[in-house]
C-alpha cells in the first residue's frame, strides 16, 4: 500500500482541461499508483462515489477515453450489486505509472 498514492490536486494539475472561461471540462482525480495492480487496489479504496467492491475494464487500446488524456483503459467502479458507481479513464504517466480520473464534461 506504500506505493499507492491517492491523487488530489496533482492529477488536476497534470491533466489538461477544455472549455471557455466560464465552463471547464477536466478530470476528477480518482487514484494513482506505480503499477496496474496498485491502481486497481487504490480504485477499490475509493469512497467518493460510494463503496467500490469491484472494477471492470470496459475498453483497452490507444486513446479509448472520453477526456483529453491518452487513455489506455476505461474502467467501471462497481458496487456490491455490480452496478456502476462511476466510469473512469486510465492512462500512463510520463514516468511509467498509472493514473485514473473521471471526466467531467462542461456543458454550456
Amino acid at each position: 500500500m506504500g506505493c499507492v498514492v491517492l491523487v488530489c490536486g496533482v492529477l488536476t494539475a497534470c491533466a489538461g482541461s477544455t472549455g471557455g472561461s466560464d465552463c471547464v471540462s477536466d478530470y476528477a482525480p480518482v487514484a494513482s499508483a506505480t503499477t496496474w495492480a496498485g491502481l486497481k487496489d487504490a480504485m477499490l479504496d475509493t469512497v467518493r462515489w460510494g463503496r467500490v467492491d469491484s472494477v471492470r475494464v470496459q475498453a483497452r487500446g490507444h486513446d479509448v477515453g472520453a477526456g483529453d488524456q491518452d487513455a489506455v483503459r476505461v474502467v467501471d467502479l462497481l458496487n456490491r450489486h455490480g452496478r456502476r458507481l462511476v466510469q473512469v479513464d486510465v492512462w500512463r504517466t510520463p514516468g511509467g505509472g498509472w493514473q485514473a480520473g473521471a471526466w467531467r464534461q462542461c456543458i454550456d
